[in-house]
């Protein structure tokens, strides 16, 4: 009886590692298409990434690092509250990871909790101090702010003025947290100078038109 537990507990192992290693090798050739410019297939990939890791899960739910896996898979396909629960979850049951801060940060901003997404994001900063992870997630940022002010002008050229200036609020909300963190970018201080031009508000153009000069 217990020989018979021991091989079906066995068997469950190596087919949950050689699921698990099947998700990351989808999500490494998803990163290859990325990098490509093949968007919809490195999409597709990461969808696929997105299953085997989840196969995982229920073949060994105390997998060490599919948790965060996961999350990171659902980060990249944009399904951000779902990204945070398991990032959350990772946090919990296997302790508290830079990567999974990061990401965590850059869900919560992508939902317009750019606060909560800043707590998480400098918790990650706090782990890590390495100049590395503060470009990539700048750049990071700078993407987010940059893309919800194009979404921002979609929006008011469909007729939706009011939701097309909340975007672009937002936009500019996150770009001066990229400039919060690195005041030397002057090229960020000049976009947000002109991104509140467009907007209407003078004094902030005005401001970070100053810092762009300095």
């Amino acid at each position: 009886m217990l020989s018979n537990l021991f091989s079906c507990g066995q068997k469950n192992e190596n087919k949950s590692f050689k699921t698990f290693n099947e998700g990351v090798s989808l999500n490494l050739k998803s990163i290859g298409e990325q990098e490509k410019g093949n968007f919809s297939k490195a999409s597709e990939l990461n969808k696929q990434s997105i299953e085997k890791f989840r196969e995982t899960l229920k073949l060994d739910s105390t997998h060490s690092v599919v948790r965060s896996a996961l999350g990171h898979s659902l980060y990249i396909d944009k399904q951000f509250k779902e990204a945070i629960y398991w990032f959350e979850e990772s946090n919990k049951i296997n302790g508290e990871q830079v990567q999974n801060y990061r990401e965590l940060g850059l869900c919560k901003v992508n939902l317009g909790q750019t606060k909560l997404g800043k707590e998480d994001i400098d918790r990650a900063f706090s782990m890590d101090k390495s100049k590395e992870i503060r470009d990539i997630t700048l750049l990071d940022l700078t993407d987010i702010g940059t893309l919800a002010f194009d979404y921002g002008e979609g929006y008011a050229k469909e007729g939706d003025a009011e939701k097309g200036k909340n975007y672009k609020i937002f936009s500019i909300g996150v770009l001066m947290l990229v400039y919060e963190y690195d005041n030397s970018k002057k090229d960020i201080a000049l976009k947000i100078s002109d991104f509140a031009n467009k907007i209407g508000d003078k004094e902030t153009s005005s401001k970070y038109k100053q810092f762009a000069e300095k």
